[in-house]
């Protein structure tokens, strides 16, 4: 897949925090139907990257990944996403994360069946977020007519267009405004020791960051030893529960939670 660099000045907000996944070439491509094997270990070929070597700031120009990806999940209308990363990086020694790139991982977290595609198998039915049997597909565009974009942008920039719907990503958090989803580039190159290995960081801020995008509000542990939502916080803390990057199990059982009280 070629690259065509478009110049697109940003902006972009709601709130994240954690989640998980890995590099296109090191996640395991799943296959619809197909049993699911076991979960993914931490890629010994990913180097660890040093808060001192993150780059801070970029141009907040973004180049759009090119191409048109295959629909993802069955039936309905797919929910067409844009994949772009921030432009105007000085990398130094980090191996530079290309729009490319950013795209094969946000496929192959929504191609596993444990992602919100999954929901295209197991309809989701959550009365207290008014969701009833709804279910989502998704397909991967570069034109101007989207229903949601997906950004890699440098914490500097993050914060800058977070703070501008008044979210305080603090150099660290990801957010999520309207049809905008940005991810901070620094989680993203060093995930979090919460979630295990970084493939599972990088499903985790995708399928959260989506998840709000979908009208989701988060999510509180549903009980000491059970999987945390997608929805929760869990970068904040578990209160009991293991850690877990995907809206569903591999038996198709969507993890929810109570909703955090206040939250819209």
């Amino acid at each position: 897949m070629s690259i065509r660099v478009r110049q697109i000045a940003g902006m972009c907000v709601l709130t994240t925090l954690l989640s998980a996944c890995g590099t296109a070439a090191d996640l395991p491509r799943w296959q619809w139907g197909a049993p699911s094997p076991e979960a993914p270990q931490a890629s010994p070929t990913v180097p660890i990257v040093e808060d001192h070597e993150v780059p801070k700031s970029g141009s907040g120009i973004f180049a759009v990944a090119d191409g048109t990806g295959e629909v993802i999940g069955r039936g309905g209308e797919p929910i067409t996403f844009r994949v772009e990363v921030e432009t105007g990086i000085d990398w130094g020694d980090v191996e530079p994360v290309t729009p490319d790139d950013f795209a094969d991982t946000i496929d192959t977290v929504f191609k596993d069946p444990r992602s919100w595609a999954g929901s295209t198998q197991h309809p989701v039915t959550v009365p207290d977020q008014g969701v009833t049997n709804a279910s989502w597909r998704f397909r991967r565009v570069d034109g101007e007519v989207y229903k949601v974009r997906v950004r890699l942008a440098t914490p500097n920039t993050v914060d800058q267009q977070c703070a501008a719907a008044g979210l305080d990503t603090e150099g660290k958090y990801s957010c999520r405004y309207n049809d905008t989803i940005m991810v901070n580039l620094g989680r993203w190159l060093q995930g979090l020791p919460e979630s295990g290995s970084l493939d599972e960081y990088r499903a985790s801020v995708i399928n959260h960051e989506m998840g709000h995008f979908l009208g989701f509000v988060h999510q509180k542990c549903s009980g000491s030893g059970n999987l945390a939502p997608v929805m929760m916080q869990q970068s904040m803390g578990l209160d009991g529960c293991l850690p877990n990057a995907w809206p569903f199990t591999e038996e198709g059982e969507f993890v929810t939670g109570p909703r955090v009280p206040g939250e819209y």
